[in-house]
């Protein structure tokens, strides 16, 4: 009850204008809505983003952003990028790709990648198949969920935030190369995977680009900026070609987020601050 009791205390809610914050998260990494429910990766106490120390756990939330169990799934190390198919959440998890019941939270499917250590966001294409990124090889991968298999789509240098919508793939860079992830050169891509996988360049912004999402003709992308709170939410509209920034409090480093369609709010992690901050688009 000792134990209970503390970890209530520790999750602290706060409300200003347009934004929910949620505290209490072990550097939660991403977030995914499915239906009444919000899942978010922790990476661990220490963000150790490649590290298999066995401390990353999966939360899940309600939409209004209450706890329902902090400790979800148990057991993962370094748990960033999620998707879901058919009720299997797929988590990458430093070299491996998980996947979890979510009725039971009981794992039904592993799949390690070799000679990778850095794998990071994930985005569903159909019902077999998803695109994985690694950062630290600078490739995407598609894989085969009904015979476990993958295979490298594209290199693309320090993969980070992806989204996939009919046939085309959106794409950002965490920086310049592996060696600079955190330069801040980082650039946000459209991928046309009918056309040999051209690569666009969208905008002419550059940042620690993170999270990618798109709702209608626009993108939204999440910058860290910089290692305080400094993190930004970009928006590049598709049919003008022009971006901007959405008009918020700075996040301690802005990752990977999801939007609700239904109710038009963003859920994201501050990787750094330890929380997740709920921001309502429809008054911005």
């Amino acid at each position: 009850m000792k134990k209970v009791m503390l970890v209530l205390l520790s999750l602290t809610i706060f409300v200003y204008g347009n934004t929910k914050t949620i505290e209490g998260f072990s550097s939660p990494e991403s977030t995914i809505v499915n239906n009444q429910d919000v899942y978010v990766s922790n990476v661990g106490t220490e963000l150790k983003p490649t590290t298999k120390d066995k401390d990353g756990f999966i939360s899940k939330l309600n939409l209004a952003g209450d706890i329902q169990k902090l400790h979800f799934i148990d057991g993962l190390n370094a748990p960033k990028g999620m998707g879901i198919i058919n009720n299997i959440l797929y988590v990458s998890d430093v070299d491996t790709l998980r996947g979890f019941n979510l009725s039971t939270q009981k794992e039904v499917f592993n799949l390690v990648f070799k000679d990778v250590n850095f794998l990071n966001d994930i985005t569903v294409k159909d019902s077999n198949t998803l695109f994985i990124g690694a950062s630290d090889t600078s490739a995407i991968y598609e894989v085969n969920i009904k015979n476990t298999t993958y295979k490298k789509l594209l290199d693309f240098t320090v993969a980070n935030g992806l989204f996939y919508e009919d046939g085309i793939l959106y794409a950002a860079q965490l920086g310049s190369s592996t060696k600079s992830m955190f330069d801040g050169k980082g650039k946000l891509y459209r991928i046309d995977l009918k056309n040999n996988n051209k690569l666009t360049q969208l905008g002419n912004f550059e940042g620690v680009l993170d999270g990618v999402h798109k709702i209608g003709n626009k993108i939204y992308v999440s910058d860290w900026v910089a290692f305080k709170k400094a993190g930004i939410i970009r928006v590049y509209n598709l049919d003008t070609k022009q971006d901007s920034i959405l008009k918020l409090e700075k996040f301690m480093a802005a990752a990977d987020f999801w939007i609700d369609k239904k109710s038009n709010k963003l859920y994201l992690p501050e990787m750094i601050g330890g929380k997740i901050t709920i921001i309502d688009l429809n008054n911005l």
